[in-house]
C-alpha cells in the first residue's frame, strides 16, 4: 500500500532518506543541521514577508497618487448662484 507523506515520498522512501542523513551528517550532526534549516526557513519567510510587505507599501502609494491626481482633475464647484460672478464675469467689487 503507498501512504504519500510529504512531496509524495512513500514511507520505504522516507526511511532510506533519513538513514541517508543520519549517515551523512552523523547522529550529533543532526541538531545541528536541523537547527540551521529552521533559520534558514525562518529567513526565507522573513525576507518573503519583507517583499510583500514592500509591494503592498507601494502599491498603496500608487493608489494615494492616482487618487490624488483624479482628484486634482476634477473641476471645481461651480460658482454659488447668490453671486453673479461666474467663469466670464470680472469678480465686482
Amino acid at each position: 500500500m503507498h501512504l504519500p507523506l510529504l512531496f509524495d515520498i512513500s514511507g520505504g522512501e522516507f526511511i532510506v532518506v533519513l538513514l541517508f542523513v543520519l549517515l551523512f551528517f552523523g547522529s550529533k550532526g543532526i541538531p545541528d543541521f536541523a537547527r540551521g534549516l529552521g533559520r534558514t526557513m525562518r529567513q526565507v519567510r522573513d525576507a518573503s514577508n519583507e517583499v510583500q510587505r514592500e509591494i503592498q507599501r507601494e502599491a498603496n502609494s500608487m493608489n494615494r497618487a492616482l487618487q490624488d491626481q483624479r482628484n486634482d482633475r476634477t473641476p471645481s464647484r461651480p460658482p454659488d448662484a447668490t453671486t453673479k460672478e461666474g467663469p466670464d464675469t470680472p469678480p465686482q467689487p
